[in-house]
């Protein structure tokens, strides 16, 4: 006898076969995750997480782990955000770039664009403003062809990454939603 099994999306797909985890050293973090133990929808919910800080009036990228692939091989399909940054005051009106990668963003860089890795996930989207504006934004995953394979042995964190030539030291929190797309092939 065959077993047939309904597509992802169809019926009453939640698992809890294969999952990441959350990290829980974010404040405001919560994790949702729908699919069976092959295909995965996870979707991140910002309730004024922090995410981090420009330390000046400089060119600075950093990022926040947001989320641990489980050990094995998974395939990343897409993604979407609908984030929007607040500062407090110094960097209202500064208009980053948030993109989703496998390597924390670092240094003094004001894009994500010269280290592939900051960005492998999503490419950095330019965001309206740091004064809670949201950016919405669906990708497919930006590996080629367009899927981003993640090996056994590859690093697995998901990080939410942003970059700007700042206007000054502030702190930046995120409130919305990342979704990921992803399938575990063990």
């Amino acid at each position: 006898m065959t077993s047939i099994r309904a597509p992802f999306g169809a019926g009453p797909d939640t698992t809890a076969a294969n999952l990441g985890t959350v990290n829980a050293l974010v404040t405001g973090l919560t994790v949702a995750e729908y699919g069976n133990e092959t295909s995965h929808k996870t979707v991140l919910t910002f309730a004024a997480s922090p995410v981090g800080s420009p330390l000046s009036a400089a060119s600075l990228g950093f990022g926040t782990k947001v989320y641990t692939l489980p050990a094995g091989a998974a395939i990343i399909k897409s993604a979407k955000i609908n984030l929007a940054l607040q500062g407090t005051g110094t960097v209202d009106a500064d208009t980053p770039v948030v993109g989703l990668g496998t390597v924390v963003a670092s240094g003094a860089v004001a894009v994500l664009s010269g280290t592939a890795t900051f960005q492998n996930i999503m490419a950095g989207q330019a965001v309206a403003d740091c004064d809670g504006t949201a950016k919405v934004k669906t990708v497919k995953a930006t590996s080629s062809p367009f899927e981003l394979v993640i090996e056994t042995a590859d690093a697995h964190d998901i990080f939410l990454n942003i970059a700007d030539g700042w206007a000054g030291a502030d702190s930046l929190t995120a409130t919305g939603t990342v979704t990921i797309e992803w399938e575990f092939i063990g």
